[in-house]
């Protein structure tokens, strides 16, 4: 199995081929491992969600991080902090009364705190706007390049190989299937490749005229200098009605979001060098964010920001992954469409990649992942684009909101 792509994704499909006995793997990357858009990921862990598949499996993913060092020998960057989701208006906190009741029925330990509650974990926060709180203790976030290290090494332990700086050119279909893998250093065979290459799949498809129901798009995060009051182990904390979210990050905060008119990106217009340390950037979105949040966290005003970042991740019509074999290309798997919520999705995501190679199924019903879905209705990119785009826009809103 050739598996394009050495960021977390990719990561995780090779390690779990490796624990389910394939040894025969090669992970290639167009730069270093993680130094894509893991890197700029906020890692954020949260098993509150509105799906049933994806509140299972990171129920699932929790577990697994809490007791990675125990199993591996080393610490897989995951930090146990808890997580705060805030109600600023009354509708809010219906919504949110009605997700805990639901979460608890999926087996998850969260429930609704009081203000003062929510307070007493986050003591920057001011309590006046806040209606209703959820809390789930066992919720955190991961330091990405860290547990992207944890999965190559343990995946390198199973025999595993990895090739860094090796950036895939096209891909080589024999007799209606899968044959080759290209590289700038010429060929490798193979029956079997997945492309986890981020925001880079539509390239890597189109080279085969494949097209794939995602779209890159630029998300921002922030660092603040040190806060005083500010707790190392602060939980990550969501505001949806401001629709942003933050975590504590060498004793100030990591701030993010999502903007109300996102900017998507077509790769193929991009030079074959782009890094994604190259994205743009722009201020205006963090005065658009901060804002919010300086009112519901007034030390923030205080806090200046030290650094900025930005990735491309990519985005779905749905807010679903595309996971599972590309049509009509058999050997041909596809892993993209993480929706902001890679690092979250990382474990679950190489399980179901390594079931489908090794079984032809998945454990759990990933029909709703399935690249097939959307049929013939993305012919037009432009549709495509907007729906995406729509799709980020509104991640934390009542009405299609996934978190």
């Amino acid at each position: 199995v050739v598996v394009v792509g050495g960021g977390i994704w990719g990561c995780s499909i090779a390690y779990h081929l490796g624990r389910a006995g394939m040894s025969d793997v090669l992970v290639l990357e167009r730069g270093e491992l993680a130094s894509g858009n893991t890197s700029q990921a906020a890692g954020l862990v949260g098993q509150f969600r509105a799906s049933h598949l994806m509140a299972s499996s990171i129920m699932e993913t929790v577990n697994r991080l809490s007791s990675w060092q125990v199993h591996h020998g080393e610490d897989p960057g995951f930090r146990q902090v808890g997580s705060l989701k805030l109600a600023l208006t009354e509708e809010r906190a219906r919504e949110i009364e009605a997700q805990v009741a639901q979460a608890r029925r999926w087996g998850l330990d969260v429930e609704l705190i009081s203000p003062r509650e929510a307070q007493a974990r986050a003591p920057l926060l001011d309590t006046k706007d806040v209606k209703a709180c959820a809390w789930v203790p066992t919720d955190g976030y991961a330091e990405p390049y860290t547990l992207t290290m944890a999965l190559a090494r343990a995946a390198r332990s199973f025999g595993i190989r990895m090739r860094t700086h090796r950036p895939v050119t096209a891909l080589t279909v024999k007799h209606g299937r899968i044959a080759a893998v290209e590289t700038a250093e010429g060929p490798v065979e193979t029956e079997t490749a997945v492309v986890a290459a981020g925001p880079w799949v539509e390239v890597i498809g189109s080279a085969l005229d494949l097209r794939f129901a995602t779209v890159p798009i630029r998300h921002q995060l922030w660092v603040t200098a040190p806060i005083e009051g500010a707790p190392r182990d602060m939980p990550v904390v969501r505001a949806p009605d401001l629709s942003a979210y933050m975590r504590p990050e060498v004793g100030g905060v990591l701030l993010g979001g999502y903007e109300r008119s996102p900017k998507s990106v077509a790769m193929a217009e991009l030079p074959p060098s782009f890094t994604i340390e190259e994205t743009e950037k722009d201020p205006a979105v963090l005065e658009e964010i901060g804002g919010g949040l300086m009112e519901a966290f007034p030390d923030l005003r205080a806090a200046p920001v030290i650094r900025g970042c930005a990735g491309l991740p990519t985005f779905t019509p749905d807010g679903n992954c595309l996971i599972g074999p590309v049509p009509g290309v058999p050997g041909l798997y596809l892993a993209a469409g993480c929706n902001a919520f890679g690092i979250a999705g990382a474990l679950p995501v190489g399980q179901w990649v390594s079931e489908l190679i090794l079984e032809g199924r998945t454990g759990a019903d990933t029909s709703t992942q399935a690249p097939t879905r959307f049929g013939t209705r993305y012919r037009s990119r432009r549709r495509l684009r907007t729906d995406c785009e729509s799709i980020y826009a509104n991640m934390y809103s009542l009405s299609k909101g996934a978190f």
